[in-house]
């Protein structure tokens, strides 16, 4: 915060005299050139939201019918939709979120990351990856959820709450879109097309878990938002590291 601007506020001089201390730190939580300002401050807010969300989630799957009665309402609907040639269409892309294709595209992104000189990237993947799935399977049996019941498309024995699939997706594919977009830095329409087509896959993943019957709408929302949290932990990471290796703490987000 420039002197200027605070000599023309006289209740944030009165602030700073009074609490300097408290002053400095929100001023310096408010810096838009510091990645350690207010970019990491809004992270941060963002990740407690993704929480706040996930605990109200549980709360009403526990306590309000309404969720479960939604749920149920959406299982039921796609009954008359689940035809061929959709079903194999939706057993095609729920392997994306299987945790062997996973694996087998998180090796892979990080052996190209390290061989392009971003080897950077690969801990935060992995931070994002082992603590979104950690943090699934610890909650599927901990609320231990049944599955819908109506059909046997595919065959899973895990409880359902939330989704292994649309956590993996947004935590896998979507921290592979977001290394994507750094790299492009002066075509705001690719970094775009970047964004919507990693929505678009994700978004797909999780669909496929209702469609083909083995998730309810909440258990794939609760997902992303385990998925969206990890990631917002590994963008983090990923930027703070990236900042420390430039010898500063600006960010250096392409314009």
């Amino acid at each position: 915060m420039s002197l200027q601007w605070v000599r023309d506020r006289p209740v944030m001089a009165l602030f700073e005299h009074r609490f300097p201390r408290a002053f400095r730190f929100v001023g310096a939580r408010l810096r838009t050139k510091r990645f350690d300002g207010l970019p990491l401050t809004l992270m941060v807010v963002f990740a407690i939201y993704l929480v706040s969300l996930f605990g109200g989630l549980v709360e009403e799957l526990h306590e309000a019918e309404g969720l479960v009665r939604l749920d149920n309402a959406v299982d039921h609907w796609f009954d008359a939709h689940r035809v061929q040639p959709f079903i194999d269409a939706m057993e095609w892309l729920t392997l994306w979120g299987q945790g062997p294709t996973i694996t087998i595209v998180g090796l892979v992104a990080s052996l190209l990351w390290w061989s392009s000189s971003r080897g950077h990237l690969v801990i935060p993947f992995w931070i994002c990856l082992i603590g979104a799935q950690v943090t699934t399977w610890s909650a599927k049996y901990i609320i231990a959820r049944t599955r819908p019941s109506n059909w046997d498309l595919i065959e899973e024995h895990s409880p359902a709450f939330p989704s292994g699939h649309a956590t993996a997706a947004i935590s896998v594919y979507g921290f592979i879109a977001y290394s994507v977009w750094r790299t492009i830095h002066t075509q705001p329409r690719a970094r775009f097309e970047v964004v919507f087509w990693g929505a678009v896959a994700i978004a797909l993943i999780g669909f496929s878990r209702i469609y083909l019957s083995v998730h309810f709408l909440s258990d794939v929302a609760s997902g992303y938002l385990v998925g969206g949290f990890w990631l917002a932990v590994a963008v983090v990471v990923t930027e703070w590291r990236t900042a420390r290796r430039t010898g500063s703490r600006e960010m250096s987000v392409p314009p």
